[in-house]
Parts: C-alpha cells; sequence; structure tokens
C-alpha cells in the first residue's frame, strides 16, 4: 500500500530537543560524573519510579477529577469511561479503530485534550466522523484519569483525559527486583487469540526497565438482530520504557511505544477503503524533588505521531488506485512546579505550568483540494494556581495565559487570551463537603477550521473556504457540588462514597460553518456563529459492605444554541450505569452491570435508547493465575449508541487468562 513515512518516535526531528533537554540537565547530574573511589556494596531496597504527572490534577483544578483502573476485565476504552458521569466515546469499538472523548456535550477540534503517558495525541481529520481522534492498545492501559470542565489543561474547554500505559510499579511484586505478565484473551468478537506480554525488572538499585508487546485481531460480528457488521481489524503494538534516579533529588523516564493497526472502512457504502493506522510516541520525563517545600519540579519532554493511510477499493475490495494520508506529528514540552509555604496564619500550595506544542499536519489527497489542509499549529500556555487552605475550608485561585498562531497554504491566524478560575471546597459537616467553582477556559481554532481550503468530495460536491480571522472559543463553567464519604451507614463498617454536581458551561465566539454568498456561487465556511450553553447533573456513588459492592453513574445533560434554541446535537443522552456484586479480594469477584441509555431525539445525530446487562467474573486460580470471564449484552438488544454510524454487537464473551511471574 502507498505510504507516507511513518510518525517514529525516534524521529531525527526530536533529536535536537532531547540533547537540549539533557544539557539543561546535565549541571544538576554532574555528581554522576565524579572520578572512580573505593566502592563498598550496599544492599539496597529495589526502588519503582513512578512519575507524579500521573496522579489527579484534583489538587491545582477546580474541576472534578476521577480516575478509573481496568483491573483484569476484557473491556475497552468506551466501557470503561462509561462508569464516568459526564463522559462519553465515539468510536473505539469493535468496528471503530479511531477514539474520540466527549466530556459534557463538546468534543472534536481539541475540546477534550488527551494525552498518553503525558504525550498530547492531537490526531485531527474533517470528515463524517469525530474531527480529533487517537489509538491505542487497551491491553496496555491501566488508568484513566479525566478532568471535567474548562481550565484543566492548555486549549481545551471540555476537560482532560489522562492515560496511562503498564509500567514497572505494575508488574513488579513488592519485595521482588522482576516481574511479568502474560495474558490470553478470546471471545465472540475475536478472529484469533489476543496475546499480551509484559516484563519489568530492576537494573540495579537506581534503575528499572519495561517492555511489553500485544498481538490482536478482531472479526466481523453480528448485531442484536443477527445482521452481519464489518469490523475486522489486525493490530500489534509495542512499549518500552527504561526508568532511572541518580540520586535522592532526580529521577528521569524514558519511553516509547508504537502502534499498527490494518482495516477496511466503509464496506457497507460505495467507498470502502483499506486503512493502515499507525501511531507512536517517544517521551522524557525529568522529575526534580529535593529536600525543599518551594521546589518539586517536573518536566516532560515528548513527540507524539499519528498517520492513517488508505488506498480506494471497489465494491469488490480490489484497489482502484486512488489514495489519500493524513499525518499529524506533535513535539511539546510541560513544566510544572509545585511549591508549599505559610503566609501569616494561611497555609498555601502554589503551581506554576508552562506548556507548548506544536503540531505539523501533512495531507496527501490523490483527489482532491482536501478539507485537513496541511499547516503548522502552535499552542504555549502559562498557568499558576494557589490552593489556600483557611481552616477546614480550601480557596483555589488560578489565572491562565494562552495563544496560538497558525499557518498553511490558505494564511495564517493567530491569538491570545487570558482565563481566571476560582474554586471552593466548605466541610459541612465531618461527612459532607461542598464544592464551588467558577472557571473560564479558551479553545483555539483548529487548522481544519480557520485555514481550511477544499472541496467536499462527490455526489454533494461543494467548496469550503478559509477564514483567517477566525477567534476561538470561551467557555465560562460554574459547579455546585455536594460529596459524601462515610461508614456504618446502613450497616457497622460499611462505606459508602457519593458526589452529586451541577454544572453549566456557556461558550461563546462558538465556531461552526454556514453559507457564504448565492445558491450557485457561494460557499461554506467556518464562522464564530453563536453562543451555546450546556447544563447537567452528574452523579457517582460507591458503596461496599462485607465484600458487598454498589456503583451508580448517572448523567442528565441538555445542551441548546442560545441564538437559535435548537438543541445541540453531539450532547450525550441521558445515562444510567449500576454495576453491583461480592467482592472476596482485589482480584477475586462476580458481578453485573446494568447501562440503560435515553433516546436523543433532537438535533441533527438522533439516536434511539436501549438497555444493556452485562456479567463478569474474576477468580484466582492459585497463586500466579487469574481467570476473567465476561457475557455482554446478555438481553441482546439491537442499537446503534448515540454517534455513531453501525449498530453495536449482540450477546458475545470473553474470556481472559493471565498469568504472573
Amino acid at each position: 500500500m502507498p505510504r507516507t513515512s511513518p510518525p517514529a518516535p525516534a524521529d531525527r526531528s526530536l533529536l535536537p530537543a532531547l540533547i537540549l533537554h539533557v544539557l539543561i540537565l546535565s549541571p544538576l547530574l554532574a555528581p554522576m560524573a565524579r572520578a572512580e573511589e573505593p566502592v563498598q556494596e550496599v544492599v539496597m531496597e529495589a526502588i519503582i519510579l513512578r512519575n507524579a504527572r500521573d496522579e489527579a490534577p484534583a489538587a491545582t483544578n477546580p474541576t472534578a477529577t476521577s480516575t478509573t483502573e481496568t483491573g483484569a476485565q476484557p473491556r475497552g476504552l468506551d466501557s470503561l469511561l462509561r462508569d464516568m458521569a459526564g463522559v462519553t466515546t465515539q468510536g473505539g469499538s469493535a468496528a471503530e479503530a479511531e477514539t474520540a472523548v466527549n466530556i459534557r456535550g463538546l468534543q472534536d477540534h481539541g475540546r477534550v485534550a488527551v494525552t498518553l503517558d503525558g504525550a498530547r495525541q492531537n490526531f485531527a481529520r474533517a470528515g463524517h466522523g469525530a474531527n480529533g481522534s487517537f489509538a491505542l492498545d487497551p491491553e496496555m492501559l491501566r488508568s484513566a484519569t479525566v478532568t471535567r470542565g474548562p481550565g484543566a489543561v492548555t486549549g481545551a474547554i471540555a476537560g482532560a483525559v489522562a492515560l496511562r500505559s503498564v509500567s514497572a510499579e505494575d508488574l513488579i511484586p513488592a519485595g521482588e527486583t522482576r516481574g511479568g505478565e502474560l495474558r490470553l484473551r478470546y471471545g465472540r468478537l475475536s478472529k484469533s487469540p489476543t496475546l499480551h506480554a509484559a516484563w519489568a525488572s530492576q537494573l540495579g538499585a537506581d534503575a528499572d526497565l519495561t517492555f511489553a508487546a500485544t498481538r490482536s485481531e478482531t472479526g466481523d460480528y453480528r448485531d442484536g438482530d443477527g445482521n452481519l457488521v464489518p469490523a475486522g481489524q489486525r493490530s500489534q503494538s509495542g512499549l518500552l520504557k527504561f526508568g532511572w534516579r541518580p540520586d535522592a533529588d532526580h529521577s528521569l523516564t524514558l519511553s516509547g511505544s508504537l502502534l499498527d493497526r490494518s482495516y477496511i472502512t466503509g464496506r457497507q457504502t460505495s467507498v470502502p477503503r483499506d486503512t493502515d493506522l499507525r501511531s507512536g510516541m517517544l517521551v522524557l520525563d525529568h522529575v526534580y524533588d529535593p529536600d525543599s517545600d518551594l521546589l518539586a519540579l517536573q518536566t516532560t519532554l515528548y513527540r507524539s505521531g499519528m498517520e492513517l493511510d488508505q488506498t480506494s477499493l471497489d465494491t469488490s475490495l480490489t484497489p482502484t488506485g486512488g489514495s489519500r494520508a493524513y499525518r499529524t506529528e506533535t513535539t511539546g514540552l510541560r513544566v510544572q512546579n509545585h511549591a508549599l509555604f505559610d503566609l501569616g496564619a494561611t497555609a498555601h500550595e502554589l503551581t506554576l505550568g508552562l506548556e507548548a506544542f506544536e503540531d505539523k499536519v501533512t495531507t496527501r489527497d490523490s483527489s482532491q483540494a482536501s478539507l485537513t489542509p496541511s499547516g503548522q499549529r502552535r499552542v504555549w500556555g502559562l498557568s499558576a494556581t494557589d490552593r489556600i487552605e483557611l481552616g477546614d475550608s480550601t480557596l483555589s485561585f488560578g489565572l491562565a495565559a494562552e495563544g496560538y498562531s497558525l499557518r498553511s497554504a490558505a494564511g495564517g491566524n493567530s491569538g491570545t487570551s487570558l482565563s481566571p478560575r476560582l474554586a471552593l471546597d466548605q466541610p459541612l459537616s465531618d461527612t459532607l463537603t461542598l464544592h464551588l467553582a467558577l472557571a473560564q477556559g479558551y479553545r483555539p481554532p483548529a487548522l481544519s477550521e480557520s485555514l481550511v481550503d477544499g472541496s467536499h468530495p462527490e455526489p454533494a460536491d461543494f467548496a469550503v473556504r478559509p477564514n483567517p480571522n477566525l477567534k476561538g472559543e470561551r467557555a465560562t463553567s460554574a459547579e455546585l457540588g455536594l460529596s459524601y464519604s462515610g461508614n456504618s451507614l446502613l450497616a457497622e463498617g460499611d462505606q459508602l462514597t457519593a458526589r452529586a454536581t451541577l454544572f453549566r458551561n456557556t461558550v461563546s465566539d462558538y465556531i461552526g460553518m454556514v453559507w457564504v454568498g448565492s445558491v450557485f456561487t457561494g460557499y461554506y465556511q467556518y464562522q464564530n456563529i453563536n453562543r451555546v450553553r450546556i447544563e447537567g447533573l452528574e452523579l457517582e456513588a460507591d458503596y461496599e459492605r462485607d465484600g458487598l459492592f454498589a456503583t451508580v453513574s448517572a448523567q442528565h445533560l441538555r445542551g441548546i444554541d442560545l441564538d437559535t434554541g435548537a438543541e445541540l446535537s453531539r450532547v450525550a443522552p441521558d445515562r444510567l450505569v449500576l454495576t453491583a456484586g461480592l467482592r472476596r479480594g482485589a482480584d477475586d469477584e462476580i458481578g453485573a452491570r446494568l447501562t440503560t441509555v435515553a433516546a436523543k431525539t433532537a438535533g441533527d445525530l438522533s439516536a434511539g435508547s436501549w438497555t444493556t446487562l452485562d456479567l463478569f467474573l474474576t477468580r484466582p486460580l492459585g497463586d500466579s493465575a487469574l481467570l476473567a470471564l465476561s457475557v455482554n449484552n446478555v438481553l441482546n438488544d439491537t442499537y446503534t449508541p448515540h454517534l455513531e454510524t453501525q449498530p453495536a454487537p449482540g450477546l458475545n464473551m470473553q474470556a481472559s487468562l493471565s498469568i504472573r511471574f
């Protein structure tokens, strides 16, 4: 298949940035270069390096943050995030290779920022699907942290998703120096068994090495009515991480990963395409944490990229000669410092941050002027957050300055913004806490909005022209939350944690497509056309008692165009997820999950209601093996989730066997 060069993590253009980082760090690492002297052998306990970047940013962000671990169950990211109120996904299932995340009714064009091990995933292309997506290997995934609302990170007005892949800390048992796992999955959605292997080892007392690889192949499936849905994919991925702690104050982590996925899109249309997706990244982290309350510095340099290479096929799946390719390469830097100090009778936690990244977009299309323009986007942000302890209360003040520049053959665009935020956590009793937050955020326009200059393919042939005067979107969000954490509520020793949040997010200068000119000589263009408002209620609760567990996740969202009164199409419908079961240990549980979703009747993207019931079981087999079973869509319901184009699988089963060594 014809293809452009893949976004290899080891791209030479990243070397200057890595060399610069090493030069900056070299004075700090000077003690490592001492002349040799007699050494006395010392046996030390093994150290597993963990980057503080992976922790939830709740202390520095006034918005709601949730973290979930993947566990042993064979669940994809779409199913995992479904347990979080206000969060949905588009794609990422057996029939869709790319994933987009929707937070509180907003997605696409960078409204949601996604990072994997700290590296931005900024791939975007214009089309009928999501404009802003990523691809990952779910077998590598270990946790997902979602921050809802503007102000989470630079350039995102909906929120942020921070994904963490497998590391040495996940594999090496306490008191050991090495460890690994071998996992085999198979089920009705698989064409062949999925094989995943991961291994980590301590290299002396100050370093560790982690390696992981996965091979998987899914097949076509049938929906609840028995109709065949094309969904075949072949994937292979690899990951390598090296951690080094040269002294008590410094730690460095160098990681790289590659993913290759092949599949055919559009088999149910007249335009099938043989598709090869490749993504990769290289990340260098440095943590400087001396014995000082004023200095806890984290620096991340990364290069990430994703490429989609497609060849047109006829209805017999024979190549016709047409091809197109989309490639996004992102180079970024993130620096953050935490300082603790007292001013009078108040304790302060001051967080200063800097983030900058550059996207280089390359598009090749043999048939037409593409709606995904080639070009360059640069985004930067400076932020400061002061978290102040006022007795039992906590007050947070934040301010972010952001800017961007766009450049392509159609021209350029640039802009800046200043966004404040405020939050208050006020305990009402030993178990109840009130949460208040006001935050503003800014989202720069994308290349495919401001500088697009192309035509939609036939038969709906129309032009889309650039708008170099397009302004960024501004979001203002207000939140009111109430959280509960207590025990012995219904029975002695039980535990209940719950949080309910009311929010309203108003976006001004919202970007949409409008028709300009006459019927015969006009064209489409992205403009700042209106204001939108999204408001809703989110509820999450966890209950445990003597091995019994139950969780609730519920959402009620509504979004409207304030100028026309029309309902927003991409705001997710109401959803309720109930999970309950019996847990006899960390890896020994049996349970059921009920998901019910209301219909989406208003807007351009309607969807019917649906309800699914899933059953799951995990059971240890001796000291080193774990069996996981799941039966999904037990009711064999036929449904197509909101924003999806193909029906979901009907009744299906999966099983996995994991062996730790």
